[in-house]
Parts: structure tokens; C-alpha cells; sequence
């Protein structure tokens, strides 16, 4: 069944649309979905970079202990001294969640040490608005109108999505048996379950069968906020070092998180610690309004930060902006999983909802090419992105819109330099012409390569094979040998590179792009007993040992 659900606000919570948040933003109708108290004056000075302390004479708070320290030694030292020591960390980030009055917060500033003490603040998730379902539609095509189809172009298998959230309702039919046991900070009984709805929804984006992106990726709930949508820094930082201790070096992985807010240093730097471990970390950019360079962790340079559109490709109004945004992705009145039951949906708008879209391309990415870094996926997915179709575009934000179709393969090269795709084109006499194009349909004046291509039995345009930018050639000859010819950038070629003899057994020889995700291009050549073979590109002209792709591909 469908519904949205409006979610009991917390007392001294300032609550809106459905992005996890950590600022306390202007009070209007589309503010941020999760929040914190905003933080109080200076207080604290000393060794430390010291946060401001919370109002109250005893406080939670976040410490960071200096490199190099012992993080059981230093948390028993604390309790010595009276402070109470909450949850500690060491994996993601080194440091402890601390309770303390005023007094023993300063003097922890003062400690040598003690690298930063700041509030532990909390968080809450919010108010839902209801719309039909579109994003998938929307993110596997270039352009309006929507198609009605949704093409994804891997399944997602092998890939552990990471949900930073209220945990996950496993039994939810639209996860198909791929939620693994998770972890929970939330100390109420019920493990990594959710009771709130906000994580189930995402997760469902992220990798339902019906309303997610990567269909076939695992589902790794990390519960970091409690029924009523409520939590503290120390819950997501303790979530982040759990990822870090126990994701396994090499392993595909991505990370969703829907929340953000206030500057916090230690919360961002727990957000590195797993991107530097491999895990691909997205960030919603938030829902206040206001440029996400200013929050935590969109800030963070390393994570996908992403800001929301609506169905008509209008950034959202409630959406951040900014620099520190990386691309958009729907966000508004996104249909999917609920935590009533094992079928129940819900309706949704917010940055939390654009969020896990990209996190389910990240997955894609992976489910492709396993040993990507986190950075490679980042550049896949924004140099992939639609240009220039957002409308009401706040200054400084990148115009990218998501886009997880299938990449299109020219059939022409761009030899002459100009931006232009050109054509190659061998007449009776053997010579082959260069045919620059205008960017209108039409072609300028032919430029000679050269004569004597009748010599060639194949010739294709291969891109760059020699790794200096520029489109070059493979050609066979009469005698089966294979030649590498670069390209000038001024539509001609320079000295040819043998690559080998022997290729007169290959009844059809193709320039086929990256075939093998190292960002270089391959061949793929058919032999005459129908075997069909991979060539890896080396990137300096010749090609690695072949890959066999298959047989029968002769008919």
C-alpha cells in the first residue's frame, strides 16, 4: 500500500522534508528533514581546537585524541578523572563520545593530548510530502519527457551498499533476502530494524527490486538513529567506524549518507577514514537552503554530494547548493520502501531521496569494474552526468543531472582537434582521406593521409591507444601484421607501431573502447573458428594478453 507519513517531532527539534540533518535551519515549510540544536557560544579555549560546549553544565561531547595515542589507555584516563566515557573509536577516526561538565571539557581542551573536543550533537529525520514516483524514469534518459522505462545498466550484484540511517526493515519483500546483518548504536532492542521508516526508504531507492536502482546489491543497514528519527554525532561516527573496522580492503562498497549540518571536523574526518578504506561514501547535500559548503559532511571533497531536482529538472527549493554539490538527482515525491510492513511504501521528498539515487549508481559502477576507487566512481558519475538541463540552478552549483544509461559510442573520431567528430574514408587508389566534420552533418575539405592503404585488409578508428589524447588507428595488411597508427590531432598520422603478426586468422577486428575498466581502450578481434577475443589496450600503442570472451561467434 502507498501513504506518506508525517513523523512526530522531538521536542526542541526544528523538523521538515525528508533529508537527515544536522543544522538547525531557518524555520520554513521546506527546511531540513533531520536537525540539531545549533551551537551555543565560545566557551572553551586551550591546546585544542575547542567546540563550543553544550548549555547544560554537563554535556555530551566528541574528543579526538592526538596520533599516535592508545585509545583504551586514553578512555581510561578520562574515567579516572570522572569523565564518563560513552562509545569509542578507532578505526575511522581515533577519539571517544564523552559526557563532562563545562570544567573537564576545558581542561581536555587544554591536554596535549587532546587533538579537538567538540559537542556531540543530536539528529532527527522529519516530515514527508506526498508525489507519484519518477526518478528511475527520469535517471536512465538524457531528456524530458519521461520514457516509462527504467534500463539499468548492471544489476548491482556484488556490491555492499552501506545505509547510514534508522536502520533497515529486512523483511521487506522489495529487498529479495539481500539485507545482511548490519550494526546498530541505538541501544533500545531492536538491532539494525527499523521503526522509523526513513532508512527503509532510502535502502528501497538505493536497491529495491521494484523502486531501486541497483537491483541486485546487497543491503547493509548501519543504524545510527532511534524510532522517533533521533541520534548524536558519536551514532554516526560510531557507524562510520564500524564500516572502517569491518569492510573488507578491496571489496566493492558504497556508503549512503542522508544526514548533515553544522561544521563538525570530527564527523568529516570519520567520513574519510572509509573512503580512504575504499568504501564510495554519498552525501545528501541537505534541505535548508543554504550553500552545502557550509555543512558537514557535504563539504567533505572526497564524497559524492548530491542536491535534489524535481520533475520538471527544477532544483528543488529546499535543496542546498553550491560548490561543494557534485551533481542532482530526483528528489522530490520519490515513491518507495516503508517499515509498516513487509509491502507498505511511502512517498518522500528531500536531498535523502536524490542521496541514495547516486549511491545506486555508485553500485552500478561497481557491479561493472569491482576495483574502482572511490575516486574513480566519483569521476565516472559526474563526467556522465547530463549537462546543462537543471533550471533554477543557485549560483556555483555544477549543472549535472545523474544519468545511468548506457554511454553513447561515436561512430566517427575527432582527429582534427576541434571538438568535431571527422570521418576516414579510403578511395579505389588506396588513398585514405581524412573528412573534417562541421558539427552540422556536413564535412569540410579531405585531408590526405596518404596512398598505398589498399595494403589493408581492416582499417578502424581505435581512440587513443597511445595515451597522448589524441584518436589514433589500427590497420592490417596483406600479411596479417597489425599496425598502431597515432594520430597528429591535425588529421594526420605519425610512425606506425607493430603490434603483431598473425592477424590474418581474424575475420573481423573492432575498435571496442574500455572494455577492461583501466581507462584504456581494447580491441576485440573473431578468429575463423568463430572465437570471439578481448585485447587490452596498454596505452602506448600495442595490446596485453588476449582475453577470451567466447565461442560461436561465427554466426
Amino acid at each position: 500500500m502507498s501513504f506518506s507519513k508525517r513523523i512526530r517531532r522531538p521536542a526542541g527539534a526544528v523538523l521538515a522534508a525528508a533529508a537527515v540533518m544536522l543544522a538547525a535551519p531557518p524555520a520554513t515549510a521546506l527546511t531540513p528533514a533531520v536537525t540539531v540544536a545549533p551551537p551555543p557560544s565560545p566557551a572553551i579555549s586551550g591546546n585544542a581546537q575547542a567546540a563550543n560546549p553544550l548549555a547544560s553544565d554537563e554535556g555530551r561531547y566528541l574528543v579526538r585524541f592526538t596520533k599516535g595515542s592508545d585509545v583504551a589507555t586514553e578512555a581510561q584516563s578520562l574515567q579516572v578523572q570522572g569523565v564518563r566515557i560513552g562509545r569509542t573509536f578507532s578505526a575511522a577516526v581515533r577519539g571517544a563520545a564523552i559526557t563532562a561538565t563545562k570544567a573537564q571539557a576545558a581542561a581536555l581542551a587544554r591536554s596535549p593530548r587532546v587533538a579537538l573536543i567538540e559537542p556531540d550533537l543530536p539528529v532527527t529525520v522529519a516530515d514527508t510530502q506526498q508525489s507519484p514516483p519518477w526518478g528511475l524514469d527520469r535517471i536512465d534518459q538524457r531528456a524530458l519527457p519521461l520514457s516509462d522505462t527504467f534500463t539499468p545498466t548492471a544489476s548491482g550484484a556484488g556490491v555492499s551498499t552501506y545505509v547510514i540511517d534508522t536502520g533497515v526493515l529486512a523483511e521487506n519483500t522489495d529487498f529479495g533476502g539481500r539485507v545482511a546483518p548490519g550494526w546498530t548504536a541505538i541501544a533500545d532492542g531492536k538491532g539494525s530494524s527499523d521503526c522509523n521508516g526513513h532508512g527503509t526508504h532510502v535502502a528501497g531507492i538505493i536497491a529495491g527490486k521494484t523502486y531501486g536502482v541497483a537491483k541486485s546489491a546487497s543491503v547493509v543497514p548501519v543504524r545510527v538513529l532511534g524510532c522517533d528519527g533521533s541520534g548524536y554525532d558519536s551514532d554516526v561516527i560510531a557507524g562510520l567506524d564500524w564500516i572502517a573496522s569491518q569492510h573488507a580492503a578491496g571489496t566493492p562498497a558504497v556508503a549512503n549518507l542522508s544526514i548533515g549540518g553544522p561544521t563538525s571536523t570530527t564527523l568529516d574526518d570519520a567520513l574519510r577514514g572509509i573512503i580512504n578504506d575504499g568504501v564510495t561514501a554519498v552525501v545528501a547535500a541537505g534541505n535548508a537552503a543554504v550553500d552545502a559548503c557550509t555543512t558537514s559532511p557535504a563539504r567533505v571533497p572526497e564524497a559524492l554530494t548530491v542536491a535534489a531536482t524535481d520533475s520538471s529538472d527544477r532544483q528543488a527549493g529546499f535543496s542546498n547548493y553550491g560548490s561543494c554539490v557534485d551533481l542532482y538527482a530526483p528528489g522530490v515525491g520519490i515513491q518507495s520502501d516503508w517499515d509498516t510492513s513487509t509491502t507498505s511504501v511511502a512517498t518522500l521528498s528531500g536531498t535523502s531521496m536524490a542521496s541514495p539515487h547516486v549511491a545506486g549508481a555508485a553500485a552500478l559502477s561497481l557491479s561493472r569494474n569491482p576495483q574502482q576507487t572511490p575516486a574513480a566512481v566519483a569521476a565516472e558519475l559526474t563526467s556522465a552526468a547530463t549537462q546543462g538541463t537543471v533550471t533554477n540552478v543557485s549560483a556555483g552549483t555544477p549543472n549535472r543531472l545523474l544519468f545511468t544509461g548506457p554511454a553513447a559510442a561515436p561512430a566517427a573520431r575527432d582527429f582534427t582537434s576541434d571538438g568535431k567528430a571527422d570521418l576516414l574514408a579510403q578511395d579505389g587508389n588506396g588513398s585514405l582521406w581524412t573528412y573534417p566534420g562541421q558539427g552540422n552533418g556536413l564535412f569540410g575539405w579531405r585531408i590526405k593521409v596518404g596512398d598505398g592503404w589498399n595494403v589493408m585488409t581492416a582499417v578502424s578508428a581505435a581512440g587513443d591507444l597511445t595515451g597522448d589524447g589524441k584518436p589514433d588507428l589500427i590497420a592490417r595488411d596483406t600479411n596479417g601484421t597489425l599496425w598502431t597508427y597515432p594520430g597528429q590531432g591535425n588529421g594526420l598520422f605519425g610512425w606506425r607501431i607493430k603490434v603483431g603478426d598473425g592477424w590474418n586468422v581474424m575475420t573481423a577486428i573492432s575498435a571496442a573502447g574500455d572494455l577492461t575498466g583501466d581507462g584504456k581502450p581494447d580491441l576485440v578481434a573473431r578468429d575463423t573458428n568463430g572465437t570471439l577475443w578481448t585485447y587490452p589496450g596498454q596505452g602506448n600503442g600495442l595490446f596485453g594478453w588476449r582475453i577470451k570472451v567466447g565461442d560461436g561467434w561465427n554466426v
